[in-house]
Formats: structure tokens, sequence, C-alpha cells
């Protein structure tokens, strides 16, 4: 790969920490791993700061989200927050799986919405105990979707790859 090729590095970076991030599975007790794969895709959005940077931004926010429940594990004055904070987490990463999108010029109307759903019946269900088999269940969705972008991402790759913007 050309070094200098910066889009084509962006894009398979957000593609990994994507598929990465889906693999996760659960949100609970992964904290380290997605501050570890965050941290990836911000490095790919910096690459792109001269287009946009809006996915730096929402990458940011993930960052001290993360490192926030990262200090909240073992409690804390934070821990009270933690399901807020974990769906606030959740919806900066798919705003700036959108924003990439755009920005490597992927369709960005199927994924976001299939995506959008199942993160909005999780944020809901997260804050129900009674609710735990749904919000499970809508966050494995959330994860497929999100290798669903993941594949979109690494067509971006493999597109700015061959065409060397």
């Amino acid at each position: 790969m050309d070094k200098r090729n910066r889009a084509a590095l962006a894009y398979l970076l957000a593609g990994i920490s994507a598929a990465g991030r889906a693999l996760l599975a659960m949100p609970e007790s992964t904290q380290l791993q997605e501050l570890s794969l965050t941290a990836l895709a911000v490095v790919g959005y910096l690459l792109l700061c001269r287009r946009t940077v809006w996915p730096l931004v929402c990458g940011g926010g993930q960052l001290v989200l993360e490192l926030v429940l990262c200090g909240s594990q073992n409690g804390g004055v934070w821990v009270w927050l933690n399901p807020a904070l974990r769906a606030v987490d959740l919806w900066l990463l798919l705003g700036a799986s959108v924003l990439m999108l755009g920005v490597a010029g992927q369709p960005r109307r199927a994924m976001p919405v299939a995506a959008s759903v199942p993160l909005a019946v999780y944020t809901v269900t997260h804050f129900l105990p009674g609710a735990a088999l749904a919000a499970s269940v809508s966050f494995v969705v959330f994860s497929v979707a999100l290798l669903w972008y993941a594949v979109l991402m690494l067509r971006a790759y493999n597109a700015a790859r061959i065409t060397k913007q």
C-alpha cells in the first residue's frame, strides 16, 4: 500500500476497528478492548482531518466516555451513570460510522437505519432490569450492523487503494 494514501489507510483502520467492536459481542466487561479499538479508529479519523473533522469529534467523545467507563469499572463516582454513558458511546460510534460512510462515498441509507433500530431498542431496554434478554439480542443485531459497516469500509479501502486518492 502506498504510504501516502491516507484515505485508504483511514478506511482500513475504521473497518478493522468496527469489525473488532462487532466481535466483542457484549458491551459489558470489554472496556479496555473497546478503548483500544476506538483509539485505532481515531487514528484513521485523524488521517482524514483535512476532509472533515466530525468523525474525529465523535471518536474523541468515544475515547473520553470509554476512559470514564474504564475508570468506573471497579466502582467510583461514575458507576451509576454507566448505562447512560454506554448508550451515548454507542450512539457516537454510529454517528462516526455514518459520517465515515459519507466521506468514503459509500451508500449510507440502509446500514444506519439497520443499526439505529437495534441500538434504540438496546438504549431503552438497557435501563430496564427485566429486559436484559431484549437488550442482549438488540446489541447482537447492532453488532451485525457494525460488521456490515466494516465491509463497507473495507470496500472503500480497496477503492481508495486502487484509485490512489
